[in-house]
């Protein structure tokens, strides 16, 4: 049965509540009360549409990969239709021009994701489970991270062949780790720079370096 329209917003406005008050408090000091409270709903609710706190838990995880799958997803699919391309007659400048690109593009979309202050509170969960997996951290790389690690490792094949899979992959989490320290290191990345915030011009730069390492990681001349 489909929940009616006024369940649909109690619902949503818990994950809302919910998703700050871990973020702020982690998982275990959480409680059902201050997320009561923080959305205005009595608590009651909270067992009636997530059964307890690991189900409210994890549907903010749930929520929360759907939510950057809408802005990633697009970006994977112009991808996964790069790589359907037929690759064995391309020379090193054919894959260059057909791959890079879009390899480019992704990591620019996590950029914006991670340097974004909107996205403070997926950032402080997503930091709390890669310091401490739950189930919850299978929410997310099952529904999220697989596909864009994937598809980052079968771009970096095209573009440096001879590299196993597993050279791919390993330099992907070199590349990725450029973009997460934005999110990961925030205070110190603007300490180090000396800048009070990352706005629209401190981004561009970010963008220009991330991408010349990138193409030197490849080794493809600017």
């Amino acid at each position: 049965m489909n929940a009616s329209p006024r369940g649909k917003v109690t619902r949503e406005a818990l994950i809302v509540a919910a998703t700050g008050v871990f973020a702020r408090d982690g998982f275990h000091a959480a409680s059902l009360r201050d997320i009561a409270l923080a959305a205005g709903i009595n608590q009651a609710l909270i067992g009636y549409h997530f059964r307890n706190k690991e189900g409210l838990y994890l549907a903010v995880f749930e929520n929360m990969v759907e939510q950057i799958r809408q802005r990633i997803g697009p970006i994977a699919d112009v991808i996964d239709a790069a790589l359907k391309a037929a690759d064995s007659a391309l020379d090193r400048e054919a894959r260059i021009e057909l791959y890079l690109p879009p390899l480019l593009r992704l990591t620019d979309g996590l950029l914006a994701l991670m340097a974004s202050y909107e996205s403070d509170n997926w950032g402080q969960l997503i930091l709390r489970e890669q310091q401490a997996p739950t189930v919850a951290f299978g929410v997310f790389y099952d529904g999220l991270m697989q596909r864009v690690v994937s598809l980052l490792s079968r771009l970096v094949q095209r573009l440096r062949e001879g590299d196993t899979e597993s050279e791919a992959r390993l330099l992907v989490a070199t590349i990725l780790g450029q973009v997460l320290v934005f999110r990961a290191a925030r205070a110190g990345v603007l300490q180090l720079l000396q800048w009070q915030r990352i706005g629209a011009d401190e981004l561009s730069l970010i963008r220009t370096r991330i991408h010349r390492n990138i193409r030197a990681m490849l080794e493809i001349g600017d």
